[in-house]
């Protein structure tokens, strides 16, 4: 089975602030091929997986406002094989009651957290509210980890090891750390390793080769590889870009000697059935 666990859908016309598309700007990341109908190629590109999670992001503080209405409404296009993670931003006022909602209401299976995106640090006792409540109704929580464009906000609130005394005080909460946290692989293998519900994902790091095959190598040598889901960061790519990606991993290294991923390492990455760990539904039996 390949489950894709990290996928956004949004309206670029409507979903991203003048802050956000600023800092995008200043990066060289190029929002124009976000032009087009997501959502329609959201529906297509996750064709060549199983299942896959769909989630928006709520996060003021940097410019991210993406209803979570409408990623509901998008999953329901394809409910055989999509789940909805609601995005809850614990800097509005009404945070628990929008958690509540996207759970009973709208269908919400898990939950997408972006502390850096939403200028909250994960230990915050508001963060504390949200972690209870998931542990109480077994929703999983991803959160982004890891450097990203946003200004304004501290870049220490994406930094993984933070994740790990959330994980010591709610050892039952199920927590997926995206993108490895890069820059902080080894930082983020640290925590997957020791704490038996904290996994992280591979999303949008397939294109930066050498990063990527030395995050893998630590991976290896750590023996944390099981630790590690298969997911896209779809629109940033797509999922068969990202499996092929994956996939390709040791094209960096040529024929210099350097030891290579094992085949078997990458398929079981791919093929990891996330949906059992994570404790989630199967779509095609809801």
């Amino acid at each position: 089975m390949i489950v894709d666990i990290h996928t956004h859908v949004f309206d670029p016309k409507k979903d991203l602030g003048p802050r956000l598309l600023a800092d995008m700007k200043n990066v060289g990341v190029d929002p124009a091929p976000w032009g087009g109908d997501i959502k329609q190629a959201h529906l297509e590109s996750t064709l060549v997986a199983d299942v896959a999670v769909v989630f928006g992001l709520k996060a003021r503080a940097t410019g991210w406002n993406i209803p979570n209405e409408d990623v509901a409404a998008h999953v329901a296009k394809a409910k055989n094989r999509l789940l909805f993670f609601a995005s809850i931003d614990p800097s509005e006022s009404d945070y628990m009651e929008e958690l509540e909602k996207c759970h009973q209401d709208l269908g919400a299976v898990g939950i997408k957290m972006g502390p850096l995106y939403q200028n909250v640090p994960a230990g915050d006792p508001r963060c504390y509210n949200i972690y209870k409540y998931c542990v109480k109704h077994g929703l999983p929580i991803l959160f982004h980890t890891g450097t990203t464009y946003a200004s304004g906000v501290p870049l220490e609130y994406s930094r993984p090891v933070h994740f790990d005394a959330v994980a010591h005080d709610f050892p039952d909460l199920k927590m997926i750390l995206a993108h490895l946290g890069h820059p902080w692989e080894g930082e983020a293998i640290s925590v997957i390793r020791r704490n038996p519900n904290v996994y992280a994902d591979l999303s949008a790091l397939y294109y930066r080769p050498w990063q990527f095959y030395n995050s893998m190598r630590l991976l290896v040598e750590y023996r944390a590889e099981h630790k590690l889901l298969f997911g896209s960061d779809f629109p940033a790519t797509t999922t068969q870009g990202s499996l092929d990606g994956i996939r390709n991993v040791n094209a960096v290294i040529g024929e210099s000697g350097l030891p290579s991923i094992p085949k078997e390492v990458i398929e079981n990455i791919i093929n990891r059935n996330s949906l059992e760990l994570l404790g989630l539904p199967n779509p095609k039996f809801l």
